[in-house]
């Protein structure tokens, strides 16, 4: 009897560990800003806001990114998310943040890039790549593909 009692709170406990651990997919719903915040020697600050949907029942946080650059179809460089996000349980909003791509990108390309535009008002981004998220302690990817205008 004393058996039967442990293999009941084992399985009981594994199946909380199992349920609260169900996954389900984190979705960038839609791009709902994009702009440039600096050009410096240091490199190149875009601000993003898009609306991402956690249907998960406990928060997850952005913990990397593996994202390229393009301006007018041309590749500008690698670049990197600069703030910690956390998308909060249950949520549907909007999340603001900074993608930074570093000086060595700008000299190679995104100068002659921006040298080319500096008549003109704006220019076409598109970013493509991955965000790496991570919630008790496990990991996964979720693709990020936009592209919009944006005012130099």
């Amino acid at each position: 009897m004393k058996n039967l009692f442990s293999y009941f709170f084992l399985f009981t406990g594994l199946l909380l560990i199992v349920g609260c651990l169900q996954y389900k997919e984190v979705e960038v719903v839609k791009v709902t800003e994009v702009g440039l915040k600096k050009i410096a020697l240091t490199g190149i600050d875009i601000e993003v806001a898009m609306q991402i949907k956690n249907p998960n029942n406990y928060d997850i946080s952005i913990v990397d990114s593996d994202l390229t650059l393009f301006g007018e179809g041309e590749k500008i460089g690698v670049a990197r998310v600069k703030e910690k996000i956390t998308l909060k349980k249950k949520s549907n909003k909007i999340y603001r943040f900074t993608v930074h791509t570093s000086s060595s990108d700008i000299f190679s390309s995104a100068v002659p890039l921006l040298m080319s535009y500096l008549g003109k008002d704006s220019l076409v981004l598109k970013v493509e790549g991955s965000l790496k998220a991570r919630a008790k302690g496990l990991s996964k990817r979720f693709p990020v593909n936009f592209e919009e205008r944006i005012k130099i």
